[in-house]
């Protein structure tokens, strides 16, 4: 086997030479060029549904309150409050931040009646408040390209896969098939060559290395090339999407290259498939990615506002000290292991072409890798 060839493990690949052709006149785009008061809006939403509501909750009930609980009330929306801030370039997670946030006021209001069961209702409605924030922030048009924000779109229909274009990389996140096993994958933004708008005139398929391929329908799709990686995919709005790629690749930070032996690929590439494989059908699972953060916020915000309730209440009782004690290192250590996990996995995800690997089909802008494939002009 030469170093041209691709490795059993990622084939099916696509044909290395394929068929030239003229590009076509394709539909126009039907996003705007500017969607007015985008921040504005989404983050008064954001700030209402992390800050405003949950605040409001804890200063209704604080003449009802010890000294130390409503203080400790105030230091989870903080620390909620905080996480947001530090995360609003990915509006995805904004539900999460505004769930801590309405459970750190439910959890100090929860004796008091009323306000403890409407304090309830805000873990509902402050999540689905932020929700529509995310939706106003990443609501298509062409200033989304100027924008550091994620953005993702549904890549074909009836299905959980979607294309997620950050700051610096794009991701194909396939979604979890039953006993798992697929590694999402990734492109470095600084390495885009192509994207390229055009349709898919029949049903086919794009195969990815080493996983399930893209199932591909009639209809608009975005070509994608990336060093030696080439993705097609269908979209929506194929003008709109190859148009934040263009831009992000002008701005993106180059990422980290990846392993320089064989050996080393695939062993980051059999522990990424063991930490995406679910519980039900391996022998040593592992959790899903949410169970780690939802754990090691929730824990570490618990105990950090019971420790504040101890200090300002001078509290004495050596076991409620070991109890916030325990709760914050169960907190450290999830959130810790989560986010050790999420950054080797996602390089990991960037790896899915061994080294020295020869390029996914043909990367030429005016030649066709599969015969479905016409760009627009």
């Amino acid at each position: 086997m030469t170093a041209r060839e691709h490795l059993p493990e990622v084939l099916p690949a696509p044909p290395a030479t394929g068929s030239e052709i003229t590009p076509v006149a394709g539909r126009a785009s039907a996003a705007p060029e500017l969607v007015p008061g985008r921040r504005a809006q989404s983050f008064a939403l954001g700030a209402a549904a992390v800050v405003l509501i949950p605040l409001g909750f804890v200063v209704w009930g604080v003449r009802e309150l010890e000294v130390g609980v409503g203080i400790a009330g105030l230091v989870g929306i903080a620390v909620a409050t905080a996480a947001w801030l530090a995360d609003a370039r990915t509006p995805r997670h904004w539900g999460g931040w505004a769930l801590l946030a309405a459970l750190s006021a439910a959890y100090v209001n929860l004796a008091l009646a009323p306000i403890g069961l409407v304090a309830l209702v805000a873990v509902v409605v402050c999540p689905l408040l932020a929700r529509v924030a995310q939706k106003r922030f990443t609501a298509p048009g062409f200033d989304l390209a100027e924008l550091d924000v994620e953005v993702g779109f549904e890549i074909y229909r009836h299905q959980s896969a979607r294309l997620r274009i950050e700051r610096d990389r794009a991701v194909l996140a396939l979604g979890r098939t039953a006993g798992g096993g697929n590694v999402d994958q990734a492109i470095a933004l600084a390495e885009v060559s192509l994207a390229q708008p055009g349709e898919i005139i029949g049903a086919d398929s794009w195969p990815l290395p080493g996983t399930t391929a893209v199932r591909l329908v009639k209809g608009p799709a975005v070509r994608l090339v990336a060093g030696e990686q080439q993705w097609i995919v269908n979209v929506e709005d194929p003008r709109l999407v190859a148009a934040i790629l263009r831009r992000r690749q002008s701005a993106a930070w180059s990422q980290r290259t990846g392993p320089q032996d064989l050996g080393s690929w695939h062993a980051l590439r059999k522990w990424a498939t063991a930490r995406t494989t679910t519980f039900r059908n391996a022998k040593r699972s592992q959790p899903y990615g949410v169970f780690r953060p939802l754990v090691g916020f929730s824990a570490g915000v618990l105990g950090l506002m019971l420790l504040t309730t101890l200090i300002a209440g001078g509290g004495t009782d050596p076991s409620t000290w070991l109890a916030a004690a325990a709760m914050l290192l169960i907190g450290a250590f999830f959130v810790v292991s989560w986010l050790r996990r999420r950054t080797r996995l996602g390089y990991a995800e960037l790896q899915s072409l061994p080294p020295n690997s020869p390029p996914w089909g043909d990367l030429r802008p005016e030649a066709a890798p599969i015969s479905g494939w016409r760009p627009w002009s």
